[in-house]
């Protein structure tokens, strides 16, 4: 069993390394390490007043000295080990850089600490000893300090060196040892167990109860701390939404009217340009387009932030929002010598959505299609029903995209182009795909392969009404 409290600890370690090598658990351990190094050296000073005491006022009769003084001084030096190891990394900063070494201390030490009260349990009676019950605190040490697995193979481990107290006591192949006061062996009323009995439980109690009350106070305090960072979160959410509303009613009357002078400057109703003079004006709407689109993704986002989105969500028949977009869009892939066509199975069942942020992801995965798939290249929207969702997907056979470069294609404000051509849009399109999905209960993704075009796909679930209304 030994053995296996090894493997959990390797476990343990190896996790360590890992992702959780920063969890507040892993942070504490080097000063959770520290303050029971402290209680240790209590223990052994315990054990050591506690048998002179014993002796010499309460009378109890067989206890040996020198053995119990023996495993007091065994035990501290021990723990004058323990001590001096872990207390450079008592800080969290510290422990972070050291969480395989104090995950292996704390091991030896919860093992040490079982070898060592099977040993004095056998000196202070055995099987009837009083001190049966700090196998219990034992195990609290251990859950306190390590991972479920790890403590409950300690526990184990604990346990199964009491088996072996008890069974080779039963079995005569461990001689027993009963101090008269310390376990019942003379008279049924002898008073010294009595007194011994309600000192040592009363002190387990008194040990356990610290325990429990400042594993509490931590978990009260970790949860008021939380409950503050949830507070300021939503604090600079309500700041981040009417952020967004401010930006997209600020710029939309100024740039509306930018479009309008542009318009009326390349109509020429001003007079005659010149050529440098069109250049200008078609590099300047060029601009401008690209500002409206970020306009259009930021009033997408401010839509997103609304708190009561789910409440406005309702059948929605993505056939019509598919032939919608398809047709506004065919002139545009046509002007860039692409064809734009759907498939759209008959029967098709509704998603539980709201229309208008639908629309908004399809347009979004399709002028991105036209945007990097190239000239003379073929772009199809399909949809079709697979168990409780809808899939809707934007494909197309242009130049693909680097599989290294496919795991960013959703992050906000990243732009990866698919050819050989520089990366345009304001990077927000397909984060918004994104966040409408989310929002809908739905996911994301790409498949793509240099070469081989790639496949946007959008998943919903499914529409389903009851008797009571829409769901």
């Amino acid at each position: 069993m030994v053995s296996s409290a090894n493997r959990a600890l390797a476990a343990d370690a190896a996790t360590a390394d890992g992702g959780d090598a920063l969890l507040s658990h892993s942070l504490l351990l080097g000063e959770r390490l520290y303050f029971f190094s402290r209680l240790r050296f209590l223990a052994a000073a315990g054990i050591l007043t506690g048998v002179l005491f014993a002796i010499q006022v309460v009378g109890i009769e067989g206890l040996d000295l020198a053995v119990l003084a023996g495993t007091a001084v065994f035990l501290a030096l021990c723990n004058l080990a323990v001590f001096f190891a872990v207390r450079p990394y008592r800080r969290p900063e510290r422990a972070a850089t050291a969480t395989r070494l104090l995950i292996w201390t704390a091991s030896a030490t919860i093992l040490l600490d079982y070898l060592v009260l099977t040993f004095t349990i056998w000196q202070v009676g055995g099987s009837q000893s009083p001190f049966l019950a700090f196998y219990i605190l034992h195990a609290i040490f251990a859950s306190v300090m390590l991972s479920r697995r790890a403590a409950f193979a300690h526990a184990a481990a604990g346990y199964l060196m009491l088996a072996a107290l008890v069974l080779g006591e039963w079995f005569g192949w461990l001689p027993r040892h009963r101090p008269l006061g310390a376990v019942f062996g003379g008279p049924e009323n002898d008073f010294r167990v009595v007194w011994t009995l309600l000192f040592l439980y009363g002190l387990l109690m008194a040990a356990t109860t610290y325990l429990a009350t400042g594993l509490t106070a931590r978990l009260r305090e970790s949860e008021r701390r939380l409950r503050d960072a949830v507070l300021r979160t939503e604090r600079l959410a309500d700041l981040r939404r009417s952020f967004l509303h401010v930006v997209v009613h600020d710029l939309r009357s100024p740039l509306g009217a930018v479009t309008t002078l542009l318009d009326n400057l390349s109509s020429e109703l001003g007079g005659p340009l010149t050529p440098q003079q069109r250049q200008w004006a078609e590099r300047a709407d060029h601009r401008l387009r690209g500002a409206l689109e970020l306009l259009r993704g930021l009033q997408v986002l401010a839509d997103l932030e609304t708190e009561s989105l789910a409440n406005l969500m309702v059948s929605v028949d993505l056939r019509a929002i598919v032939q919608e977009v398809v047709e506004e869009y065919a002139d545009l892939a046509q002007q860039a010598g692409q064809s734009l066509t759907a498939e759209l199975p008959e029967g098709l069942p509704a998603v539980r959505g709201i229309a208008r942020l639908l629309r908004e992801a399809l347009v979004n995965y399709v002028t991105n299609a036209i945007k990097h798939a190239g000239q003379g290249r073929t772009i199809v929207v399909r949809v079709r029903a697979q168990d409780a969702s809808v899939r809707m997907e934007v494909q197309d056979d242009g130049p693909g995209i680097p599989p290294e470069k496919q795991a960013q294609l959703f992050q906000e404000f990243v732009r990866v182009s698919k050819g050989k051509g520089a990366e345009a849009g304001t990077g927000l399109g397909l984060s918004i795909v994104r966040r409408i999905a989310e929002a809908h209960g739905g996911q994301v993704g790409v498949r793509s392969a240099p070469g081989q075009g790639s496949s946007f796909f959008l998943t919903l679930p499914i529409f389903k009404a009851t008797g009571q209304g829409e769901t």
